[in-house]
């Protein structure tokens, strides 16, 4: 499997205290206590990471992106908002304030803030996140942010333009550097209860498609990866979860799903059966190392450090000794690299 890179993640326990960690050492510390959930991706951006604090109030309009700065442990608010996103190329975020209305912000905090609508019919992803690509921000039609038969596409602020990716719901996005394009991972409605449900990559500028299949019988587990980063920092591969067990039988018992790789590029499929976890209500997340050659992954039971070319598996966590099982209250769904600051 070989030794992991020396990278920091951050991730948030279930008492709502920030932990940040050294990937090969496991040696890892608390820097602050936030408002931020266990189930909710953190948002690295410029060095610093952002998250939604609703501060314990249920109302919308008290909810607030907040940023900490790893090195300080200083929080401070940003704005009024129910998610957050960067911006192509790192240098803005943009806060969704309504399912209609989001404002952009630059990384550094300068400037004042630009207010932006989508369109008339169309709207962000409904929860936590969102996602820009070269020349856009993903939207769906109607109210619903996305699923329900609602169409994906990518609407460019300056123009007003949308450009109709398919129906569906998309779970990851990845621009290459400078390129005028990006590859859009998403799964069609037009089979969402079907076993053998593909997952489609399509280029946002050509229009080009990949399609991903199971090899397994189940198919992939909903939702994909769910959470950010499961494309690879090159954008060769896609990390996903399939089936092990039928997901529309409940007397099969938990969710059992394995992790994937597959090629965007042929649509090749490569399972890693060591790398086994108990996916009951949420979907998997997955992070890859910035080599590309390695990533962590975990979900409801189960977290590993997978290597994606020889597929090969062990448990990771940072409170369990080696040879231990990976426990589910460890690293989580908010787990993220915090890419040092250029």
């Amino acid at each position: 499997m070989g030794r992991l890179p020396a990278v920091r993640l951050a991730w948030v326990d279930y008492s709502g205290r920030l932990h940040v960690g050294d990937v090969a050492t496991r040696a890892q510390h608390v820097v602050a206590r936030v408002g931020a959930s266990p189930a909710d991706p953190m948002i690295p951006i410029g060095g610093r990471l952002y998250w939604s604090d609703d501060g314990g109030v249920n109302a919308a309009s008290q909810v607030s992106v907040e940023e900490l700065n790893p090195a300080t442990g200083r929080i401070r608010r940003v704005a009024r908002g129910e998610s957050v996103f960067p911006s192509v190329n790192g240098r803005h975020l943009y806060i969704p304030q309504t399912e209609t209305r989001l404002i952009e912000l630059h990384a550094t905090g300068s400037g004042p803030a630009r207010r932006l609508t989508l369109p008339a019919g169309w709207s962000l992803p409904s929860g936590v996140g969102g996602w820009a690509v070269a020349g856009g921000i993903v939207v769906y039609s109607g109210g619903a942010g996305g699923g329900n038969g609602a169409s994906l596409g990518t609407w460019n602020p300056r123009t007003g333009q949308v450009q109709v990716i398919g129906t569906g719901d998309v779970f990851d996005a990845y621009t290459p550097p400078g390129a005028g394009y990006s590859l859009l991972a998403w799964k069609p409605d037009s089979c969402a209860r079907r076993p053998q449900c593909p997952i489609v990559i399509t280029n946002s500028s050509t229009q080009a498609r990949v399609v991903v299949r199971s090899p397994l019988r189940y198919g992939f587990t909903d939702g994909g990866a769910f959470a950010r980063g499961a494309f690879s920092p090159d954008g060769a591969h896609l990390a996903v979860f399939v089936n092990v067990a039928n997901p529309f039988d409940g007397s099969s018992g938990p969710g059992l799903s394995e992790l994937a790789i597959a090629s965007t590029t042929t649509g090749h499929l490569r399972v890693v059966p060591a790398a086994r976890f108990v996916t009951t209500e949420d979907s998997g997340w997955a992070r890859w190392l910035p080599t590309g050659r390695q990533l962590l992954a975990g979900a409801a039971e189960g977290s590993y450090a997978v290597n994606a070319a020889t597929l090969t598996a062990r448990p990771f966590s940072f409170f369990t000794l080696p040879g231990q099982a990976p426990s589910g209250q460890d690293i989580n769904w908010s787990a993220t690299l915090i890419a040092p600051r250029h």
